[in-house]
């Protein structure tokens, strides 16, 4: 007996060996990009148990962004305490992760507040939920500026996208017993552990849960829990243009998720 059968629609997990349950040193062993082949291909080959089936409301290009940014997103909301109503989560930025933290948040009850670049995104993150949106080109000093929106509490749970920068700013913007879950980068610019915002601000810390999120595993499926649910896509890009389409991404003007299509 088989998982999935010809014909299935499915996508492939970026952590093909973690079923579920706590995640473990070894399954980090094995990760789409990285250590094994990605999708960026005309046929791949995958073991049965390292896929899973897409949400039949959603077409190819929709289902695509789901594997990683959208589980990414939904495990920094879900992963380890679940984000609720009466909640306050900030995200930053609007690339893909983001803009999906911004939807999973609300689907979950919580109030969203947002920074981002231009004004254009933040019409299009409220739009997406967010009740309030910091252009950071303007108010640098975006986590004093949280805390005066929540009236001085801070916010239960940041979605840090991992710029080294921002990380001190993200642990003066928490409430007492928030969490960072920290999406994919270092702590530091330098790399040197002494200069982390973390060692220079000891007791703001101890308040604190920091979490450096995994990329979520099979079961994680957000798709299949929110029937209404509508990846946003920036834009397409044909296989035989797929260098554009990453150009695109390192110009850092897109809203939302890129994909490249096998046409």
């Amino acid at each position: 007996m088989t998982r999935v059968k010809i014909g299935d629609r499915i996508a492939g997990c970026f952590h093909p060996r973690w079923f579920g349950g706590p995640i473990k040193p070894d399954y980090l062993t094995d990760r789409l990009g990285a250590n094994l082949d990605g999708v960026l291909a005309e046929y791949a080959v995958f073991n049965e148990e390292a896929v899973v089936l897409l949400p039949s409301h959603l077409s190819f290009e929709e289902a695509a962004t789901l594997p990683c940014a959208a589980v990414t997103a939904w495990v920094a909301l879900t992963g380890h305490r679940r984000v609720t109503a009466g909640d306050t989560v900030f995200t930053q930025g609007s690339g893909g992760v983001a803009v999906f933290a911004v939807q999973f948040a609300r689907l979950l009850g919580a109030r969203v507040i947002a920074t981002t670049s231009t004004a254009e995104k933040a019409e299009r993150l409220k739009a997406l939920g967010a009740s309030d949106v910091i252009n950071y080109t303007e108010t640098p000093d975006w986590d004093a500026k949280v805390r005066e929106l929540t009236d001085g509490r801070g916010v239960d749970c940041i979605v840090e996208i991992g710029r080294p920068g921002t990380i001190a700013m993200s642990l003066k913007a928490l409430a007492v017993g928030g969490r960072v879950s920290l999406i994919g980068a270092s702590l530091s610019s330098s790399g040197d552990r002494a200069r982390s915002p973390i060692v220079d601000r000891p007791r703001h810390y101890a308040w604190v849960d920091l979490r450096r999120e995994p990329r979520g595993f099979r079961g994680d499926e957000p798709g299949h829990r929110a029937a209404s649910f509508a990846p946003v896509i920036d834009g397409t890009f044909p296989f035989s243009e797929a260098k554009a389409a990453y150009r695109h991404f390192e110009g850092r003007g897109h809203f939302g998720k890129l994909v490249i299509t096998h046409g």
